[in-house]
Protein backbone atom coordinates (compact mmCIF):
# COMPACT_ATOMS: atom_id res chain seq x y z
CA UNK A 1 0.00 0.00 0.00
CA UNK A 2 1.41 3.68 -0.82
CA UNK A 3 1.83 6.16 1.70
CA UNK A 4 -1.41 7.95 0.09
CA UNK A 5 -3.62 5.03 0.66
CA UNK A 6 -6.79 5.84 2.49
CA UNK A 7 -6.27 1.73 4.25
CA UNK A 8 -2.94 2.61 5.28
CA UNK A 9 -1.61 2.26 9.15
CA UNK A 10 -2.11 6.38 9.25
CA UNK A 11 -5.69 6.25 9.08
CA UNK A 12 -6.53 2.52 10.19
CA UNK A 13 -3.57 1.61 12.64
CA UNK A 14 -3.68 -2.00 13.86
CA UNK A 15 -3.29 -2.44 17.35
CA UNK A 16 -2.35 -6.46 16.91
CA UNK A 17 0.60 -5.67 18.79
CA UNK A 18 -1.05 -5.38 22.34
CA UNK A 19 -3.62 -7.76 22.84
CA UNK A 20 -6.87 -6.57 20.93
CA UNK A 21 -9.42 -6.55 23.63
CA UNK A 22 -12.53 -6.24 22.88
CA UNK A 23 -12.30 -6.59 18.99
CA UNK A 24 -13.56 -8.90 16.22
CA UNK A 25 -10.50 -10.07 14.49
CA UNK A 26 -10.59 -11.90 10.90
CA UNK A 27 -8.68 -11.93 7.68
CA UNK A 28 -9.34 -10.21 4.63
CA UNK A 29 -7.64 -11.79 1.38
CA UNK A 30 -7.75 -8.52 -1.01
CA UNK A 31 -7.31 -4.73 -0.83
CA UNK A 32 -10.72 -4.80 -2.76
CA UNK A 33 -12.17 -6.69 -0.03
CA UNK A 34 -10.75 -4.82 2.77
CA UNK A 35 -11.98 -1.66 1.20
CA UNK A 36 -15.33 -2.63 0.61
CA UNK A 37 -15.26 -3.50 4.72
CA UNK A 38 -14.12 -0.59 5.39
CA UNK A 39 -16.74 1.70 3.72
CA UNK A 40 -19.38 -0.99 5.06
CA UNK A 41 -18.37 -0.94 8.39
CA UNK A 42 -18.22 3.10 8.59
CA UNK A 43 -21.63 3.27 6.65
CA UNK A 44 -23.02 0.47 9.53
CA UNK A 45 -22.32 2.47 12.26
CA UNK A 46 -18.40 1.94 13.34
CA UNK A 47 -16.26 5.06 13.56
CA UNK A 48 -13.01 4.76 11.19
CA UNK A 49 -11.33 4.89 14.68
CA UNK A 50 -12.50 1.40 15.69
CA UNK A 51 -11.54 -0.29 12.73
CA UNK A 52 -7.48 -1.40 12.22
CA UNK A 53 -5.77 -3.12 9.33
CA UNK A 54 -2.52 -4.75 8.94
CA UNK A 55 -0.54 -6.61 5.89
CA UNK A 56 2.74 -7.23 4.89
CA UNK A 57 6.07 -9.00 6.21
CA UNK A 58 7.04 -5.46 7.85
CA UNK A 59 4.11 -5.60 10.66
CA UNK A 60 4.23 -9.28 10.19
CA UNK A 61 7.68 -9.24 11.80
CA UNK A 62 6.69 -6.65 14.25
CA UNK A 63 3.95 -9.02 15.59
CA UNK A 64 6.27 -12.06 15.74
CA UNK A 65 8.73 -9.94 18.37
CA UNK A 66 6.10 -9.51 21.22
CA UNK A 67 3.25 -11.87 23.27
CA UNK A 68 0.70 -8.25 22.77
CA UNK A 69 0.88 -8.40 26.92
CA UNK A 70 3.21 -6.99 29.42
CA UNK A 71 4.24 -7.82 32.40
CA UNK A 72 4.17 -11.11 34.45
CA UNK A 73 1.18 -11.92 31.27
CA UNK A 74 4.17 -11.73 28.45
CA UNK A 75 6.58 -13.46 30.74
CA UNK A 76 4.67 -16.57 30.54
CA UNK A 77 3.63 -16.03 27.41
CA UNK A 78 6.78 -16.63 26.67
CA UNK A 79 7.71 -19.39 29.22
CA UNK A 80 5.06 -21.44 27.39
CA UNK A 81 6.14 -20.56 23.92
CA UNK A 82 9.31 -21.46 24.85
CA UNK A 83 8.43 -24.74 25.86
CA UNK A 84 6.28 -25.03 22.80
CA UNK A 85 2.95 -25.45 24.64
CA UNK A 86 -0.19 -24.58 22.77
CA UNK A 87 -2.56 -21.79 23.57
CA UNK A 88 -4.74 -20.08 22.06
CA UNK A 89 -3.84 -16.49 21.92
CA UNK A 90 0.02 -17.82 20.46
CA UNK A 91 -2.09 -19.93 17.26
CA UNK A 92 -4.11 -16.59 16.80
CA UNK A 93 -0.92 -14.33 16.65
CA UNK A 94 0.68 -17.19 14.29
CA UNK A 95 -2.34 -17.25 11.93
CA UNK A 96 -2.90 -13.30 11.59
CA UNK A 97 0.87 -13.37 11.22
CA UNK A 98 1.02 -15.91 8.47
CA UNK A 99 -1.91 -14.05 6.95
CA UNK A 100 0.25 -10.69 6.82
CA UNK A 101 3.18 -12.44 5.44
CA UNK A 102 1.00 -13.84 2.84
CA UNK A 103 0.12 -10.84 1.59
CA UNK A 104 -3.53 -11.18 3.31
CA UNK A 105 -5.40 -8.06 5.42
CA UNK A 106 -6.20 -8.35 9.39
CA UNK A 107 -9.02 -6.19 9.94
CA UNK A 108 -9.62 -5.66 14.04
CA UNK A 109 -13.26 -3.76 15.26
CA UNK A 110 -13.71 -2.33 17.98
CA UNK A 111 -16.94 -3.97 19.24
CA UNK A 112 -17.61 -3.85 23.43
CA UNK A 113 -21.17 -5.36 23.25
CA UNK A 114 -22.70 -8.59 21.71
CA UNK A 115 -24.59 -6.42 19.46
CA UNK A 116 -21.78 -4.72 17.95
CA UNK A 117 -19.70 -8.63 17.82
CA UNK A 118 -22.65 -9.48 15.86
CA UNK A 119 -22.54 -6.46 13.08
CA UNK A 120 -19.03 -6.59 12.90
CA UNK A 121 -19.08 -10.33 12.40
CA UNK A 122 -21.76 -9.90 9.81
CA UNK A 123 -19.99 -7.19 7.28
CA UNK A 124 -17.23 -8.74 7.71
CA UNK A 125 -18.54 -12.40 6.73
CA UNK A 126 -20.23 -11.03 4.08
CA UNK A 127 -16.99 -9.24 2.63
CA UNK A 128 -14.97 -13.08 2.86
CA UNK A 129 -13.55 -12.19 5.54
CA UNK A 130 -12.25 -15.77 7.35
CA UNK A 131 -10.72 -17.29 10.38
CA UNK A 132 -12.57 -14.43 12.63
CA UNK A 133 -12.35 -14.24 16.25
CA UNK A 134 -13.18 -12.49 19.13
CA UNK A 135 -10.75 -10.95 21.52
CA UNK A 136 -12.24 -11.00 25.09
CA UNK A 137 -10.98 -9.76 28.05
CA UNK A 138 -10.05 -13.49 29.05
CA UNK A 139 -11.07 -15.61 26.16
CA UNK A 140 -10.59 -16.05 21.85
CA UNK A 141 -13.98 -16.79 20.84
CA UNK A 142 -13.81 -18.20 17.38
CA UNK A 143 -16.40 -16.89 15.48
CA UNK A 144 -17.68 -18.64 12.49
CA UNK A 145 -18.36 -16.49 9.23
CA UNK A 146 -19.38 -17.22 6.13
CA UNK A 147 -16.24 -18.17 4.45
CA UNK A 148 -15.19 -20.66 7.60
CA UNK A 149 -18.11 -23.02 7.10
Amino acid sequence: MSDNDDLGRDNHPLELLQYPTHRVVGVLDTEEQTRDAVDALTSGGFLATEIGIGTGPDLADQLRQTTGRSGFADLAMRFNEALGMPNDEAEAKALYERAMRDGGYVIAVLAPTAERKERALEILSSHGAHDVGYFGRLVIEKLDSRMDR
